[in-house]
């Protein structure tokens, strides 16, 4: 059976359906930035890594909005890669942000 008709199988029964939607919502929910850190590395770590103060680090996550550039920094310096993605009737397309 291949995996487009297991999914229709599963998605037909509609109890399997919303289970299967409520685990993958709870999947891609969004964390804040503190969370991807948290038990980690310090906002005192963090700091250092960019050249900036604790404080400046603590702004960072508390900010309503950010720069691109200082939220790649942030999040490159815990070990991830930032991917920005345009949603539209659950189709999500990659942006390329200043590139080419």
């Amino acid at each position: 059976m291949s995996l487009k008709e297991t999914k229709k199988r599963l998605m037909a029964n509609p109890v399997t359906a919303a289970r299967l939607r409520a685990e993958v919502a709870k999947a891609h929910q969004a964390v804040a930035l503190s969370d991807l850190r948290a038990g980690v590395i310090t906002q005192a770590d963090v700091a250092q890594i960019l050249g900036v103060s604790q404080r400046r680090v603590s702004a960072i996550e508390n900010a309503q909005d950010v720069y691109l550039s200082t939220l790649r920094s942030y999040v490159e310096t815990l070990g991830y890669t930032l991917e920005i993605t345009a949603e539209k009737a659950g189709e999500r397309i990659p942006l390329r942000i200043g590139q080419p």
